[in-house]
């Protein structure tokens, strides 16, 4: 079974709608209003054709203009999609690297990112629970005194740079995944609190509900990563013959913007269910 597949399977109806609204929502490409059906008709289907849905937008939105000319996107295989990104994001990989530790060097990327843009006092906090977290935690083998020392080193050197080998690996990162979500989860509801006045925000965490914030305000982290923004100034006829052919480029060009934060939501549904 193919990697993608499996992850989809694994998911939630809320993480599947969430994913819906990822590769299915409305953007500046002008075939998201012509070709692409509008998320509520995706996910009213039943859940087989939800997941080949799901399954054959990402292959279409991860492959280049190439071979969507050549109508071969869904010969992409979810190896080479992760491939392509650590390319754009200039994440260092080795081919020896499975598939879903492929997946693992994005979402480690991207959860870097997301820790750069906290405020040092929650940086702070977050750093210290998730030291608790792993003290608490029965591993099979010990921790390598670098990550016993700095567990957030995974985030800015990756998995591939540590000593970390295939036992111990997942159980960090669910780890870290997991004082991530709870940390974001948290901040939602502050932030709910703030506006509600506090009456029903706090009725609001539960760990379920806590999750499906976290991940949504991460991915949306990751989309503003990912995206590609283009300013429009006064164009003469010459540059809008440019900018029209550039646009039709890239409504068939790999969408960076739609794919990184897919692959950082896949990753957490393979860690967290």
């Amino acid at each position: 079974m193919d990697e993608l597949t499996a992850a989809l399977e694994l998911a939630t109806e809320e993480e599947l709608q969430q994913l819906t609204g990822l590769l299915f929502g409305r953007g500046i490409n002008p075939l998201d209003y012509f070709q692409t059906p509008l998320p509520i008709d995706v996910q009213s289907r039943d859940r087989d054709a939800w997941l080949d849905a799901l399954d054959q937008r990402f292959r279409y939105l991860a492959a280049d203009g190439m071979t969507v000319l050549r109508g071969n996107t869904q010969k992409l295989t979810y190896r080479q999609a992760l491939i392509k990104v650590c390319g754009y994001l200039k994440i260092p990989y080795s081919q020896k690297l499975s598939t879903t530790d492929l997946e693992a060097e994005v979402f480690l990327h991207v959860l870097g990112r997301t820790w750069k843009r906290l405020p040092k006092s929650e940086q702070e906090v977050l750093t210290l629970n998730i030291q608790n977290s792993l003290a608490e935690c029965t591993f099979p083998q010990p921790i390598p005194i670098s990550i016993q020392n700095n567990p957030l080193s995974l985030l800015f050197k990756g998995s591939t740079a540590l000593a970390v080998n295939s036992v111990l690996k997942p159980i960090l990162l669910k780890q870290l995944a997991c004082q991530f979500a709870i940390h974001f989860a948290k901040y939602q509801v502050a932030k709910t609190a703030l506006v509600r006045g506090g009456a029903t925000a706090a009725a609001q965490f539960q760990s379920h509900v806590a999750m499906q914030m976290a991940n949504r305000g991460m991915a949306i982290s990751a989309a503003r990563y990912g995206a590609v923004r283009t300013a429009l100034g006064f164009l003469g006829p010459m540059l809008w013959t440019w900018f029209l052919a550039d646009l039709g480029w890239r409504a068939i060009a790999t969408n960076y913007g739609r794919v990184i934060p897919a692959v950082f939501v896949l990753a957490q549904i393979r860690l967290l269910n």
